[in-house]
This record gives C-alpha cells, sequence and structure tokens, in this order.
C-alpha cells in the first residue's frame, strides 16, 4: 500500500464457542498535500493574469493568494481532496512580483508555493 495514504483498520470480532475470531480491512482515502501554481505571465499592466492551481490533500481547507501588489484573495475547498482550477488578478504597474499561494489542509496543516511573474508595460 502506498505510504502517502492514510490506513484506517477496522477490526470486527465474533465471540463463537470456539473463541474469538477477528478480521481487518484497510480503508484509504487521500494524498499527501502537494500545490502546484503556474501562470499566463508575462502579461502587460492592466491585462488579466491567470493563475492555475491544481492541488491535492486529504481533507483541503481553503487557499489564500497574496498576488505580490499588497492584494489578497481567497478561495474555499469544504475539505475536498482534490482542487483545480484559475484565479485571476490585474496589475496595475509594470515590474515583477511574488506570488504566494498558501493552502490549508484540515489534516496536513499547510503548504506554501511561490511563483514569480513578469508584469510589462
Amino acid at each position: 500500500m502506498p505510504s502517502h495514504l492514510i490506513r484506517r483498520v477496522l477490526i470486527f470480532c465474533a465471540l463463537s464457542t470456539f473463541g474469538v475470531a477477528c478480521s481487518s480491512n484497510d480503508i484509504t482515502f487521500g494524498s499527501d498535500l502537494n500545490v502546484s501554481i503556474l501562470s499566463n505571465a508575462p502579461v502587460s499592466a492592466s491585462d488579466s493574469l491567470r493563475l492555475d492551481y491544481d492541488i491535492t490533500g486529504r481533507s483541503l481547507a481553503g487557499m489564500v493568494i497574496a498576488w505580490g501588489d499588497s492584494q489578497i484573495d481567497s478561495v474555499g475547498f469544504l475539505g475536498a481532496q482534490t482542487a483545480g482550477g484559475s484565479e485571476y488578478h490585474v496589475y496595475d504597474s509594470a515590474g515583477t512580483y511574488m506570488i504566494q499561494a498558501t493552502v490549508v489542509d484540515q489534516i496536513q496543516g499547510s503548504d506554501v508555493t511561490e511563483l514569480t511573474v513578469t508584469i510589462t508595460p
């Protein structure tokens, strides 16, 4: 069994005239917290930057995106094990910006992924 899956062992025991007999079953769910982001940069100032994300985990709560220009957005996942999609942002001026995506998983904690993007004039 892959080590990245959570194992829960259910034990069923039955009492009979010959003693106690037990059996167990493995149940697995989710995977290690993994965050991947990429963008369509470079884009021009006042054009939309698209940030694509692909996330796996065990019980994803949400993601906070700090765009590097003092703007912050958040996305909720409500306990999902996978999430993917796109978020959009418009920068007011040209420059190089560091985007930080912080993902929170209710079981595994959090993970921060960074991406540097260039915005042209």
